[in-house]
This record gives structure tokens, sequence and C-alpha cells, in this order.
């Protein structure tokens, strides 16, 4: 597929001239045979971001069926196919093209093991846009014609023609992608169905390739198997019968020895919120969607809540119905976690114990003797509450303390990475050890509030600049001068979503000048469904192709983290 002609003329005419002249390229496209190439934007100079590109071309053209992409299901599984096809063959790209800085830099957003909607591959009406980064190379400040007409003509043309059209792909790989997703749709239905907070089916590969790494571990990975007593099969319309370990809704433990496997199952499951690859070995687990995972954070700062449930009677507070703090510690930070959970619509809490506070979680008899003027209701006490007055069920990890069992209704025992159902045994031990702890409850949860944050003060201009909002990868979220830590929001798994969180909480400050009293969910739910039928950039100037999909939970979990 030759480049046009017009281009490279263009592009030769600029050479040695200012590398400020492939300006002259913004705007404008060019017809690449079946393909068309749009410069969105083009850098300033070869050191900076690399230009940014679209390639559009219709399905049909492209060789597509319309049975590919003939629901949104289908659409989103053929755009994350088509965006790893690509990424793929970018990875070939490197150190083609000569030149100062990041000339020659070939790039797409990147995706990771789960399926989510991303702005750099979309597909709309009869035709798939991709989004593509390009480093127009330079000498210098000075435009380097030779070697970009051998980008345009030799090394990008490859790329979309190997990764976009039907004829150049494994068509039942594509097929699988479409098979994998719709069947982690029909597990999802499964589970509301059932009662179930999460299924995994036998065979599943659950263990990661490093602490640092989502790929599967390939190299002497144990592959899941339910228990029989714990074992169900579902039918699903394209792997059809299916076997695995359903865990039901209400308060389960997964328990057993260090190194066993209870955190990697308790990962899996965290990470199933969203489908996963096909061969990724997590793509047969499915988990009820609003989970949120729960941990200590200290040092989060926290909006006024009324966390009297949990915790009353503070030495010099004299009431906590309305409690904020700049730097609360764990207990206090799981306490608010728990609470703004349950307040951004969750009806699964996920926790493991290792990264809980021990003092929050559980106060033992003997403890309980010798300080009498504790002001924490440990959560040991409030978990049956919780599933049974607000319908929120708990999955938690615990290896240390048996004091769970009289609330748990399933007990899961990991050994070598494979489970065993041991609930009758745990109750047994109840029977024969009842304890001697005293339940620490003054009365019953207080309803969650579903608050109103007044955003009047977050100000996203710096400098000339009037808005900005910058990732810094999963850690934190910058707005103008004000930055917001995000590590411990555990399911935002790309800084496209992160981005994403922080469009939206520009739109939310907008909204809040036309109706301040709407609730920060009722809010954020109204702006995601816009989203969610139209284009991820809909809040956004223009796509940057990068942003990703953030769930309700994880942009309130963002906002509340505001200062």
């Amino acid at each position: 597929m030759p480049a046009p002609q017009e281009l490279l003329n263009q592009i030769t005419s600029l050479n040695g001239k200012g590398y400020k002249s492939y300006k002259n390229l913004q705007g404008k496209s060019f017809s690449f045979d079946l393909f068309q190439l749009t410069f969105e934007h083009v850098q300033g100079d070869p050191f900076a971001a690399p230009s940014r590109l679209s390639i559009k071309i219709g399905l049909e053209t492209a060789g597509f069926a319309k049975t590919h992409y003939e629901n949104s299901l289908r659409k989103l599984a053929l755009e994350d196919h088509l965006l790893r096809e690509v990424s793929q063959r970018v990875q070939k790209c490197k150190g083609k093209v000569k030149g100062s800085g990041r000339s020659g830099e070939v790039a797409v957003q990147s995706p990771g093991q789960k399926i989510i909607r991303r702005s750099g591959m979309h597909i709309k009406s009869d035709s798939l846009t991709l989004t593509l980064f390009a480093g127009l190379p330079g000498d210098g400040r000075r435009v380097l014609a030779e070697e970009c007409v051998k980008l345009f003509s030799e090394i990008l043309p490859p790329v979309w023609e190997e990764s976009l059209l039907a004829k150049s792909l494994d068509m039942n790989r594509v097929q699988r992608a479409l098979d994998t997703l719709e069947d982690y749709s029909a597990l999802s239905e499964l589970l509301d169905q059932n009662h179930w907070a999460s299924f995994v089916a036998d065979g599943s590969l659950l263990p990661r390739a490093s602490g640092i790494s989502d790929l599967p571990l390939k190299k002497d990975g144990v592959l899941f198997s339910a228990p029989e007593e714990m074992s169900a099969e579902v039918h699903l319309p394209h792997s059809g019968k299916v076997r695995g370990m359903p865990i039901p809704l209400g308060i389960t433990l997964i328990v057993g020895g260090g190194f066993h496997g209870k955190s990697t199952l308790l990962k899996a499951i965290q990470d199933a919120v969203y489908p996963h690859v096909a061969e990724d070995g997590r793509e047969g687990i499915a988990t009820q969607p609003t989970a949120v995972k729960i941990r200590a954070e200290d040092g989060r700062s926290v909006q006024p809540i009324n966390i009297s449930g949990f915790m009353d009677n503070l030495p010099l507070i004299a009431s906590t119905k309305n409690f904020s703090t700049v730097s609360a510690s764990g207990s206090t930070s799981q306490a608010v976690n728990i609470l703004e959970a349950i307040e951004a619509g969750s009806s699964l809490l996920l926790m493991d114990e290792d990264t809980c506070a021990t003092n929050f979680m559980i106060r033992d008899a003997r403890m309980q003797t010798l300080i009498t003027s504790e002001p924490i209701t440990p959560l040991v006490d409030r978990i049956e509450e919780l599933h049974k007055d607000l319908g929120v069920s708990t999955l938690l990890v615990m290896g240390g303390s048996g004091d769970y069992f009289d609330s748990a209704d399933t007990v899961i025992a990991m050994d070598s990475f494979q489970p065993k159902l041991v609930t009758a045994k745990a109750k047994q031990i109840v029977q024969e050890n009842p304890g001697s702890r005293k339940n620490e409850t003054s009365g019953p949860l207080p309803e969650v509030p579903m608050r109103t944050r007044n955003l009047s003060t977050l100000d996203f201009s710096r400098g000339k600049k009037l808005c900005v909002i910058q990732t810094q990868k999963l850690i934190s979220l910058i707005l103008g001068r004000t930055e917001i830590d995000v590590r411990y929001i555990e399911h935002l798994v790309e800084p496209g979503q992160l981005e994403l969180c922080g469009w939206i909480l520009k739109q939310l400050k907008g909204m809040r000048d036309t109706d301040a009293n709407v609730s920060n969910s009722d809010a954020i739910k109204n702006i995601l469904r816009t989203i969610e039928n139209g284009e991820l950039e809909s809040v956004a100037p223009f796509n940057n192709g990068l942003l990703a999909l953030p769930r309700l939970q994880d942009v309130m979990a963002t906002l509340n983290r505001l200062r």
C-alpha cells in the first residue's frame, strides 16, 4: 500500500526547515488506499510527546462481518482485540528511524489483561478509528524529511495493514475474543440469578508472573479446581458446561496457612470485576461488578462523614457524626472506606487481613478485659449487620483470628493453592470453643448518607493553562495544582481510567454550578451514563487516544480522596 504522493511531497518540501514547520500537516487528512490518515496534533519539537494520528477505515472495507460488531458487547471485544494486535506490531517499529529526541517513536494505548472500553480504538457506526502516536523525525530542531518519508511509506502502513484488515488476522482468534467476552457477560448474569458473589471456573490459572506483572504464571502455575461439595455447573453460550466454585453472597472467609494461595484467590476475585482476555487464566472468573477492595489507608484525607457506627467517644472530639480529618489512621481510614464503598453502591466488600488495621478487624477477650474504654467498634461486631440490614456481603482473607467463624456463612481453606470447604469444621470449633469476647456494638449502624461535595475551590488551572489534568501512573491524579493520592484505589487498573476520572470531576464541578444539591453518587452516575451511551471523550475537549472507562465506585473513591 503506497503512501500518498501528496503527503510525501509535503514532507519533502519541509526538509531542513525549522521543526515547527511540521505544524503545516496538523488537521490534514491523506488517503492510504483503504485507510484515511489524519494528523490530529503535531508535536512542536522532536523531544515533545509524539504527534497524534488517527487511522480510520470502514469495517466492511476492512473485511469484518456485521456479526463481529452487531452489539455493544461484540463491539467492545473487537475494539479490544484489534488494539492488542496493533500494540504487538508497534513493538517492531523500534529503532527503525534516525533522529533526535523521540524521532521515529511509535506507540498506541497499551492494553492490560482486562477488557475495558478504551479511546485508543473506537468503533462507531460502521467504521473503526485507531489513535496512533508517531514521533516526527528531526535533526536537532530541523526537519529530517528523508526519515519522515521512510516513517510514512515503509514503517507505519504495515502496522495498520497487518492489524486492522481481516485478511491479515487469524479470524479464529478474533472469534475467540468475541466468545470470551460473551461468556464472561453470561457468567456475570448468572451471579445475580444464583445469589453468588463470584464464580471461579475449574482450570483457572490464578497466580501471576510476579508481584509487578499481571501476566499469568505459565510455569509451575497450579490450576484451580473446585472442591466437590462446593462445586456447581454453569452453561455458557460458547464454552458450554463449565464446572467451578461459586462463592455465595453473605460472609465468606478464606483461611489457610501462609503462602498457600489465600491472597492469590482474593486478588483473582478482585480483578474479575473486569473481564479478562482469552488465555489469561482468569477469563473464567466473574465477580459482582460493584465489588470494592477495602484496606487501611494511613494518612488519607476524609471529608465529613458519620463514622459513629464504627468509632465513637473519641478523646477531645465531641461527636463523630460529622467526622473529617486531613490524615486518618489505619483503623479510621478503613472504617471510612467501608462507608464510602456503601455510599457508592457496592454490595460486596473484599478484604485481606494483610492490608487491614488489626484493631479495626478484631479485639479479643483479653484485650477487652484490659482496655475497657475502646472507642472502636471492630468489624467482627458489624459484619453480620452489614449483610442482613444493608445487603452488603463480605469476602475476607483471615489467617490470624478465628473470631470471625461465628459470623461466617462459608469458610474456604486454601491448601497448596487448592480450595477446601471447611465451614462445618469451623462451626464445630465455635461450638467446642465458644470464646468469651463481648460484642461491642452500642446500637445499630447509622444510615450511610449520600453526600454532596462542594467543589467551588477546586481549580483546574495552572499558570496560563486553563485546565491541567495529569496522571502519575496509578499513584496520583493532578488537577491544576491539586494532587490526589490514589495508590490504594486498587480497582483502577489503567492510567486512562484515572485520567478520565479527572475529566469526570471537572464535569461534576460544572454540574455543581447548576444543581448544587444532587448527591455525588447520582451526579457521577449521570455523567457515566452519558459517557457509556456515547464516547469516552465526551467529557474531554478531544480524544487523546489514552482514556479508559472507570467504574462509579472508583470515580467516587477518587473524589473522596480530594483534600
